[in-house]
């Protein structure tokens, strides 16, 4: 292996095994376990890169190819899934020297960024001049832009402003077979590949730069917390946030568990760390005999913790938070006192409380796998008829080996994700078998295997059987862009993963509409049909498309363009489609799933489309829009139920308006202040 031809090139190359060992893992748990129980690590790299241009990828990929040599692209290193795990001989391409903003566009809200910038740096060069991605993951001070693009992550505010994903207008990418220009940046007669490079985990090429939409700084933010007497009637609550036009920033549902030890309802239980052990201690706290083992309780008794959970009542806590132009919130927060009128309000400390340690990251795991347990999470998804089964599901299968707890978040017009935390025995053999049985949970409930975290070597194979047949559009592509198979290889799914060709389900009949969903507002269409014959028949039933295209929609989809729709606007979730040889893949509408690329556009060229799940709208749900208010740019407005409040603000009105939830102590409305002069 010649690193000098590497090194002529202007490179910084490093083959110092102290350098390399660095660069030998992620934050994957399962590492550090493998670690502290057998004194294994990853392999070791044979060499680390650090190009500062698209052009010096380029070159690094080059010689890749010419050498041989696997490739493992490498931002911060705060992935969870074992996405940029070592390779032995293998050419790390660390992109933390690819970190400026090239240029920032405040008239078409663009940002566009190098991929190696951190979340947070970004975020405070932005903050200077009132503008912000609002894509704000906890791991915001340790993670890339390009790591975004890669595992398609989702900020704590997605239920608002949308995933990265929907954040991204165009990227840019080094691959073995020259550059790839995605989204906006897309040469004309070719296909947009962007769906497919995000949550490709560097499986494809290296992502340089990005152009990403950007969002003014909010005028005010409101935050309060809500106590439901049971998890059923919150969820219920949080559908009807996010079905009824009013775009929460955020809504988080902590299960029974989780309230009493991670909801941190008073500022007080901040203090005491929070989490699966926060709870751990908490309840040892008054034992001195139980505090004395508390770290041994989750190797031995994760069923007797999980029944004391249990135990805690079943009450939960909802955060509830709506964000942007103070007129807007005005009458938002007027339209969501009904939805949450089975709720007890608790005032907005738990907001409040939530949102000033929203990037706090626990620096104290290591004396728990020191003491021989472990910890980790797991993120899953699906839509709103069957979320209590996800959970319920997913639950039963990890309090098998662990004890566990739970929030909800990231909540969308058709569905939610649940994240789990857990802690259990700490084994190989016990981690390994926790996550086959989540997973498999997962599956079996009808929700993806992740939300937000990527895919990795933790759940490839997991990812691969949710992709089905549709997997050999990913093989395709890849077999263009990468023909050698030199870009980190198995990610994200596994190199020996074949499509499941075994679906040959028959094509659907008695359209224009073959299915209606109520509660995830979703209808299953005939994608050649007129638009305007499935109107008719969804009127029928007192639904309307969400979004009437111009042509049938298919054709409409194939064509539609990256950013021709709002960040929270999406026309398509679900859909089968039936390949040449008669096997059928089908990707069923899991809320924003980040296992691995999102199939569906490219599905839907290169095999017949047969039904597609698409959004819909009751009757009465008619969205009204002025542009003429003074105050207000129309991009800052997401719809609302009663928007002809919204335009009646004037100048001087500029106060919160009264509302029906908890006053202050000296009997006054809650209060909420500009966060920006006006």
């Amino acid at each position: 292996m010649d690193l000098n031809a590497l090194r002529q090139s202007g490179i910084y190359v490093t083959d110092s095994t102290l350098h390399l060992s660095a660069y030998r893992r992620d934050l994957w748990p399962r590492d550090t376990l493998q670690l502290l129980t057998q004194g294994e690590r990853p392999d070791l790299p044979a060499a680390v890169a650090s190009p500062t241009s698209a052009e010096q990828v380029a070159a690094c990929i080059e010689w890749a190819v010419r050498e041989g040599v696997q490739v493992v692209p490498y931002g911060a290193g705060s992935g969870v899934c074992g996405g940029a795990r070592g390779r032995a001989g293998s050419l790390i391409i660390d992109l933390k020297r690819l970190n400026r903003i090239r240029h920032i566009d405040p008239n078409n809200r663009t940002v566009w960024i190098e991929a190696g910038i951190l979340g947070q740096h970004l975020e405070d060069q932005l903050a200077q001049i009132g503008w912000m991605t609002a894509h704000s993951p906890s791991s915001i001070a340790c993670s890339t832009a390009g790591g975004y693009i890669a595992a398609r992550s989702a900020g704590q505010f997605s239920s608002r402003y949308g995933v990265f994903d929907d954040m991204t207008l165009a990227a840019r990418a080094e691959t073995p077979t020259g550059r790839l220009h995605c989204g906006q940046w897309t040469p004309p007669d070719q296909e947009d590949l962007l769906p497919i490079l995000t949550g490709s985990e560097g499986g494809l090429g290296v992502v340089t730069d990005l152009l990403v939409r950007l969002q003014p700084q909010p005028e005010t933010r409101w935050l309060r917390g809500f106590a439901f007497e049971s998890t059923e009637a919150a969820l219920d609550a949080m559908r009807a946030l996010m079905q009824a036009n009013l775009w929460p920033s955020v809504l988080r549902l902590y299960d029974p568990v989780d309230t009493k030890i991670g909801g941190k309802t008073k500022a007080s239980d901040a203090k005491s760390g929070g989490g699966i052990f926060g709870w751990l201690k908490a309840t040892a706290s008054k034992n001195p005999a139980l505090q004395k083992h508390l770290l041994s309780l989750p190797l031995a008794m994760p069923g007797l913790l999980n029944r004391i959970g249990r135990s805690l009542g079943n009450e939960v806590l909802l955060i509830v938070g709506f964000e942007g132009p103070l007129a807007v919130v005005n009458s938002t927060i007027q339209d969501a006192a009904p939805l949450l009128q089975h709720g007890r309000d608790l005032g907005p400390e738990p907001g409040e409380q939530w949102f000033a340690h929203r990037h706090d990251v626990s620096y104290k795991l290591a004396p728990v796998f020191i003491a021989g347990a472990f910890a980790d999470t797991m993120e899953v998804a699906a839509t709103w008829d069957r979320l209590g089964d996800l959970y319920e599901s997913v639950r039963g299968a990890l309090s098998k080996h662990t004890a566990v707890m739970a929030h909800f978040s990231h909540a969308y017009r058709e569905g939610c994700s649940i994240y789990f935390s857990f802690a259990g025995r700490g084994t190989l053999k016990n981690y390994d078998a926790t996550w086959r049985c989540a997973l498999q949970a997962a599956r079996d409930a009808g929700g993806t295997v992740t939300h937000h975290h990527g895919v990795g070597v933790l759940k490839a194979a997991a990812a691969a059987k949710e992709a089905g047949a549709a997997l050999r559009v990913w093989t395709e592509i890849k077999r263009e862009l990468d023909p050698d198979g030199l870009m980190n290889p198995g990610r994200p799914f596994p190199e020996d993963a074949q499509p499941d060709n075994s679906c040959t389900l028959p094509a659907p009949t008695g359209g224009p509409v073959f299915d209606l969903n109520g509660t995830n507002l979703l209808a299953r269409i005939d994608p050649e049909a007129d638009p305007m014959v499935i109107q008719s028949a969804l009127h029928e039933q007192g639904y309307s498309l969400r979004y009437l295209p111009d042509r049938p929609y298919g054709a409409w989809i194939d064509k539609l363009e990256r950013g021709s729709m709002e960040v929270w606007q999406s026309p398509l979730f679900g859909l089968q489609a039936r390949f040449d040889d008669g096997a059928v893949a089908r990707i069923f509408p899991a809320p924003r799933s980040a296992a691995g690329p999102d199939l569906r556009w490219s599905l839907n060229r290169r095999a017949k489309t047969e039904w597609m799940d698409v959004p819909i709208r009751p009757h009465g749900d008619e969205i009204t829009v002025s542009a003429h208010h003074p105050n207000l740019d129309q991009r800052d407005v997401r719809p609302v139920w009663r928007t002809e409040e919204i335009w009646g603000f004037s100048k001087g009105q500029r106060t919160l308006a009264e509302n029906c939830f908890l006053p202050s102590d000296d009997g006054s409305p809650p209060s909420i202040k500009p966060l920006v002069k006006t």
